[in-house]
């Protein structure tokens, strides 16, 4: 009689074990199923995760000074990203057709690189526009922690 008890208690702990799997799995894919319907919004995460990344180690008037700047710079790094992605779709549909016409692909390689030098121009003016306004204490903290993420370099 012990032995069936057990039998069902571990046959009962293993169905409660693979159904919490199947759920979390579920769950997670319904995740990701749902940041793939909205890219926007994907991209917008993704500068919020940044400015959080360089902000966290910021105090103060420094912390302020980086917010505003990532707050003026985020509609033209948006709209880059978006150009971007829009560039590379084009990039791609050109391809696939039966036939690809060598120009479409290259208007869409001529539009991909201006959006992403658009980009970068955006990324790299945020960053001028915050190292120079830093006090020295901050700017040593970031040097520092890029040192210790960056070694390699």
């Amino acid at each position: 009689m012990a032995n069936k008890q057990k039998l069902i208690y571990a046959t009962l702990a293993l169905s409660l074990a693979l159904n919490l799997f199947l759920i979390g799995a579920a769950a997670n894919y319904a995740m990701k199923w749902r940041g793939f319907s909205d890219e926007v919004g994907w991209v917008d995460k993704r500068l919020l995760r940044t400015e959080e990344r360089v902000i966290r180690h910021l105090d103060g008037a420094d912390k302020e000074l980086a917010r505003r700047v990532f707050q003026e710079r985020r509609p033209e790094l948006l709209g880059a990203l978006e150009e971007l992605r829009a560039a590379r779709k084009a990039f791609r549909a050109s391809l696939s057709v039966k036939q690809p016409d060598p120009q479409d692909i290259t208007a869409a390689l001529n539009r991909s690189q201006a959006a992403a030098q658009r980009l970068n121009e955006n990324l790299h003016g945020a960053l001028r526009d915050m190292g120079s306004g830093l006090s020295p204490e901050a700017r040593a903290k970031i040097a520092d922690h890029m040192q210790r993420r960056h070694s390699r370099d």
